[in-house]
This record gives C-alpha cells, sequence and structure tokens, in this order.
C-alpha cells in the first residue's frame, strides 16, 4: 500500500462534499467531529477538510490542522477504505500537543473502520 496523498483522495467539489453531509454516520469528541458516509461504488478511501476561520482565527493554527489531519489520514488509510469523509474542527482545539490530536484521530478512524 501507498501511504501517499493524491489529489484522487480528497474531496473536491461541492457535489462530493455534499453526498457526505446527506445523512452521514457522526462521530465526535472534544477535538473534532468527523462524518462518514460508505462510497456508492467502493474505491479508495477520500477526505475533505472544513476548517472554520470561526474555530481557528489564525491561518498557521488551521494549516497546522490540516496537516495533522491529512497525515494522520494518509497512514490509516487502508482500513477507511470505501469512506468518503469530512473533518470538521471544534474550537477549543489544543495545538499544543499534536500528539492527543493524533489519538483522538486514530480513534475516530477505527471507529469509522468498524461502520
Amino acid at each position: 500500500m501507498s501511504y501517499s496523498f493524491t489529489k484522487e483522495q480528497r474531496l473536491l467539489t461541492a457535489k462530493d462534499f455534499g453526498y457526505v453531509f446527506d445523512h452521514p454516520a457522526r462521530l465526535s469528541d472534544r477535538f473534532f467531529t468527523v462524518l462518514a458516509k460508505k462510497q456508492l461504488s467502493p474505491k479508495q478511501a477520500r477526505l475533505g477538510l472544513a476548517i472554520a476561520k470561526k474555530n481557528l482565527k489564525k491561518a498557521h493554527d488551521r494549516n497546522l490542522v490540516k496537516r495533522v489531519v491529512r497525515e494522520s489520514f494518509r497512514l490509516n488509510q487502508e482500513k477507511l477504505m470505501g469512506f468518503d469523509i469530512v473533518v470538521l474542527v471544534k474550537g477549543n482545539v489544543s495545538l499544543d500537543n499534536r500528539e492527543l490530536l493524533h489519538q483522538s484521530l486514530k480513534q475516530h478512524w477505527d471507529k469509522v473502520g468498524k461502520l
């Protein structure tokens, strides 16, 4: 398995995001809300990010969270096969400890893999 993050693994269009936002499985903790939905024709997992400026004011904070989420997704993509996933961040996310963010995301990926 390749651990890259290619363009085919991203949700790019409003139609793609709309598909996930329409009746998804919703997982939530104190840092993230993860929306997941099975693909109609299963293939590789795809990720979309919705990191609101309202929740993280500074661009470098939003970019840091995006990097952490993409890295975690990339390393756990084999258990997410056949899912479209959108990750939303909550305003109280702690950027001081990236390991907490990785643990939170790993728990979400494990739950999505069991759906």
